[in-house]
């Protein structure tokens, strides 16, 4: 994502034990990684998006992983 200079990195996975969001913003010091039940995990993921686009952000991808 992007907002005025500044990108950021939102992502999920989705394991056999569980599910995570893990966000990379410029303006914390560490990535932020946050814990979830895997049938939770999508609906959650959808609303950090949401509410990303709400502040400001703009989403340049927001497909299936690059690989290559």
């Amino acid at each position: 994502m992007t907002k005025n200079e500044m990108f950021a990195f939102v992502s999920m996975r989705i394991t056999d034990e569980g599910a995570s969001i893990v966000t990379v913003d410029p303006r914390q010091e560490q990535p932020l990684v946050k814990t979830y039940e895997p049938w939770l995990v999508v609906g959650e993921f959808r609303k950090v998006l949401r509410l990303s686009v709400r502040n400001g952000w703009r989403i340049v991808y927001d497909g299936q992983p690059l690989w290559g």
